[in-house]
């Protein structure tokens, strides 16, 4: 919430006072409301980050947290940023992120893909972007006397998670986001911080379970985009290291960063996620010179997108109930979804 507040008081700035609608009569509900006075000019010039001082805008999931930020934006600020969320104009307000996975140019915010990501040659810069490949990992026998096949199905609901994380944070899960980027992996991949993994007995069960854990109302179109990132995650198996290292890092950084918040997750519970990615780590590593399996995952993750994909296409040609009076609703992370009332007697 910080970086996003901070980079609409940014916008506003470079825009200019007048252009960005500052010189706006103001309302009671605010005490920090406009006026054509010198006096409230001045009070416009305040550093946002003054007026937020005493907030803890890590704390974005908190509804007293967003109505304190809200009360202490100008009216202008506020009516410009409502103008911003209806004109689905997000670019000005958060940064495009371009996913390490995928060619460049294509944005990386889940809320405004059209799934249309497709994996393309990487470039010199998208090289460097990969995550570095960590030295972890142990013989695989070493670990455990017998390894189950449904490793890999897990491995594959794992990458789910770690795809659906990296959009979610807008590609930023560490810092002030590592708390929601383990609970991101935990929801969508739950073996990662349970003692009991479970076994699925295909790659369709494993995803299908996935999705349903992020959110059961997600649409076709946001299946096929998290669907198209792993595909470009597995065309490489060096792309496939490089993502299980970045869990793992990510999950050290959390353990690193000391107390954590009641409400949060159990120590017990990441470290458990530790020991499981750092199993997973040696499994990859011990298959990253084997292009089999890989290939054997990326072909059931393509009949799955396939699917999703007729879908999505047979429902803007036919959206079912479409003559019934709809009610909207937003999902947690998902586009704008019409659920139908039941007819009426």
């Amino acid at each position: 919430m910080q970086r996003i507040v901070r980079r609409y008081q940014d916008q506003i700035e470079q825009d200019g006072l007048e252009a960005a609608g500052l010189a706006v009569e103001g309302d009671s509900g605010s005490k920090y409301d406009d006026s054509d006075s010198e006096e409230n000019e001045e009070t416009e010039e305040v550093d946002l980050a003054e007026r937020l001082a005493g907030i803890d805008l890590s704390n974005d999931a908190d509804q007293s947290t967003l109505s304190d930020v809200w009360n202490r934006l100008t009216k202008s600020e506020r009516d410009e940023f409502i103008k911003l969320i209806n004109d689905q104009n997000l670019g000005a307000i958060i940064t495009p992120w371009n996913p390490w996975w995928l060619a460049p140019g294509r944005s990386g915010i889940l809320e405004i893909d059209d799934g249309s990501n497709a994996a393309g040659p990487a470039t010199k810069d998208q090289q460097s972007r990969v995550p570095p490949v960590l030295d972890i990992g142990a013989p695989v026998s070493s670990l455990a006397s017998k390894v189950h096949p449904s490793v890999l199905l897990q491995l594959a609901q794992a990458s789910l998670a770690y795809v659906y994380m990296m959009r979610h944070l807008n590609g930023e899960p560490r810092g002030e986001n590592l708390v929601a980027a383990f609970i991101d992996l935990a929801t969508a991949s739950p073996l990662l911080a349970s003692r009991v993994a479970d076994v699925y007995t295909s790659t369709h069960e494993a995803l299908t379970v996935g999705f349903c854990n992020i959110d059961e109302l997600m649409s076709s179109e946001t299946k096929c985009t998290l669907l198209d990132d792993m595909l470009a995650i597995y065309a490489d198996p060096l792309y496939v290291a490089a993502m299980v290292s970045d869990m793992y890092g990510i999950v050290g950084d959390l353990l690193a960063a000391g107390s954590l918040a009641k409400s949060g997750p159990k120590r017990s519970q990441i470290k458990h996620a530790e020991r499981r990615l750092y199993f997973i780590a040696s499994i990859v590593k011990q298959m990253r010179q084997e292009p089999d399996p890989w290939q054997f995952m990326a072909a059931d993750i393509a009949l799955l997108k396939r699917r999703h994909g007729s879908e999505a296409q047979a429902l803007q040609r036919d959206p079912p109930l479409a003559a019934l009076r709809p009610e909207t609703c937003r999902s947690s992370n998902d586009p704008l979804i019409v659920r139908p009332h039941a007819p009426e007697n």
